[in-house]
């Protein structure tokens, strides 16, 4: 018990240095850019460059057009113009992973079925139904009203990319570290089940997670900069919802076949890829922010 409780204090002070690190390399990079960039004429800045510069001296005013610019300025920065490229070919598998992580059936189907030992079918049938119909509700409600306000803000595609970076990173690694911390005890099994279980605790926090919300919030609002549409995500989002009945309709019969510690380690593989997600999106972000920078410094 005292060594694991060790282990819990230095995944949590890892934590807190990693996202002081990654802070500090997102200043360190942008004040290497101020002293060592050269300027160049006014006359080669392109037309992106000048609405970059728009953004920076009017961020709230200027953030829609800035990002169209990033994404459709033929003449603007390579390397944005590349990564946008990359994001719209492999956008949907990505998003798919990171949705697949963070709101699908993985962490639903140990617990529906510690829920529902004590129920007959017609009642897990009810629960999974009512639990997949107000969690979809609630998930697309979420996405469009999370647009609404990125959008309402005027926060650039840069600062959402690595917003949702930093917390696709610290989520991830919270997944990978907790083997080594003490293994939490299994939800224990109402005697007398109920629909009132449905929405605390399979709903939240089981299907809609805090942080699995923050990323379809993040996500959706990055994507709609990108691709132009959000319906790719709702659609990818809808996939997800019904993967997640199909797996509490089914929860026993998956459990025979796949066990807990087979869950676990696909959980884990998952959770490192999601991992290399988001420490791309930050240094994504930070190359993009470098290149606002070096705009100003060339205007």
């Amino acid at each position: 018990m005292r060594q694991c409780r060790q282990i819990q204090q230095l995944l949590s002070t890892f934590r807190a240095v990693v996202s002081r690190l990654i802070i500090f390399v997102v200043v360190v990079c942008n004040l290497l850019m101020i002293f060592t960039s050269s300027p160049t004429p006014m006359a080669t800045a392109s037309p992106g460059d000048s609405v970059m510069l728009a953004q920076t001296l009017q961020p709230s005013e200027a953030s829609k057009k800035t990002d169209e610019a990033i994404i459709q300025d033929v003449d603007g920065t390579t390397l944005i113009r590349e990564y946008i490229s990359k994001a719209r070919k492999g956008s949907i598998s990505s998003v798919f992973t990171i949705f697949f992580l963070t709101l699908g059936p993985l962490k639903i189907v140990p617990i529906f079925v510690s829920l529902t030992a004590n129920a007959d079918d017609t009642l897990r049938k009810k629960m999974a139904f009512r639990g997949f119909w107000i969690s979809t509700l609630v998930v697309m409600l979420i996405s469009l009203v999370g647009i609404e306000i990125v959008d309402k803000y005027g926060i650039p595609i840069s600062a959402l990319m690595m917003a949702a970076g930093i917390v696709l990173f610290l989520v991830s690694l919270g997944i990978i570290m907790t083997q080594y911390g003490s293994a939490a005890p299994p939800p224990s099994s109402p005697e007398n089940p109920s629909l009132d279980l449905v929405v605390t605790p399979l709903i939240f926090p089981t299907i809609l997670t805090p942080y699995g919300i923050a990323i379809v919030m993040l996500i959706m609002s990055i994507l709609k900069k990108v691709i132009g549409h959000e319906v790719l995500v709702l659609g990818l989002l809808m996939v997800i919802m019904v993967l997640n009945l199909l797996s509490m309709l089914y929860a026993r019969q998956i459990l025979k076949v796949l066990k807990p510690s087979i869950l676990k380690v696909v959980g884990l593989v998952l959770g490192m890829v999601q991992l290399s997600l988001g420490i791309t999106w930050i240094f994504t972000a930070i190359r993009m922010e470098v290149l606002v920078i070096r705009s100003l410094l060339t205007s």
